[in-house]
């Protein structure tokens, strides 16, 4: 039984590892992957997400509820990343990596928000709703969670990114859908922290 607990342990801290280490392009293939069961590794507990309807940050995890969509709103929620590195930047992006339904993800990943060049003292003190427009530079504006009628849960991860020194990043393109993300983010820094909540369309599909 010790032995079978010794192994659990190490196989939880190695995958946590891999979300975490610098350089990791197959553990950001992991993590991106449509969380099927492997959502506690995108967790990280650190990166705290928080919508002013809320007592507190997103609980992220398997056993987390779906949060109602009708909370939701066009507002940005509030961020604050304590171990960020005061004089370091970094980038936050919001993807959907169920688009158009977990089934068929065809759309995947779709940018719900990217805002590059954060400072790590603001993430230290955390970034109110309000202040995102002076904040950063945002590449894409912060739309909420709009999945399709009858489409099932949807999973809305935040993933957070240190820039390497000197180092800012563009888009090629507007559009939202089929944002490659791992490709965007081959260059950049270590993925330092990742959260994620799940909410879902309540009304069914219409039929012709």
């Amino acid at each position: 039984m010790e032995s079978k607990l010794t192994v659990c342990v190490c196989l939880v801290t190695l995958a946590l590892f891999y979300l975490i280490a610098p350089g990791e392009s197959q553990a950001g293939k992991e993590v991106l992957r449509d969380q099927q069961g492997i959502d506690q590794f995108v967790c990280t507990r650190d990166l705290k997400i928080e919508y002013d309807f809320m007592n507190g940050p997103i609980q992220c995890g398997q056993d987390q509820e779906p949060i109602p969509l009708g909370w939701f709103h066009e507002r940005p929620p509030r961020v604050k990343y304590e171990k960020a590195e005061k004089d370091a930047r970094y980038l936050l992006v919001m993807v959907d990596p169920d688009a158009p339904s977990a089934k068929n993800p065809e759309m995947a990943y779709w940018r719900h928000w990217l805002v590059t060049y954060i400072s790590g003292e603001d993430l230290q003190k955390g970034i109110p709703s309000q202040d995102w427009s002076s904040v950063g530079r945002t590449l894409t504006s912060y739309k909420p969670p709009t999945p399709p009628k009858g489409s099932g849960l949807h999973h809305y991860q935040f993933f957070l990114y240190r820039l390497q020194p000197g180092q800012d990043k563009t888009l090629n393109s507007d559009s939202r859908g089929k944002f490659d993300l791992p490709a965007f983010a081959a260059d950049l820094g270590p993925l330092v922290a990742a959260t994620e909540f799940k909410t879902e369309n309540p009304e069914k599909e219409t039929e012709n």
